[in-house]
């Protein structure tokens, strides 16, 4: 993502361009984003407390 919003000539002068260092084929991102959302989903829903998850130290 930004790779592209760094494309545009305007921006580039101002901030420079970024080139990622990997490149995905479509059906690898669309899986990604697929394996995202329900991570997301089912964190949300169960709403419980993850030391891990959640920062704790103690």
């Amino acid at each position: 993502m930004a790779e592209k919003l760094t494309e545009p000539p305007e921006v580039a002068q101002n901030v420079g361009t970024f080139h990622a260092p990997v490149h995905l084929s479509v059906w690898m991102n669309l899986t990604l984003v697929l394996v995202t959302l329900a991570a997301s989903t089912e964190r949300a829903l169960r709403l419980r407390y993850s030391r891990l998850l959640d920062g704790g130290a103690g």
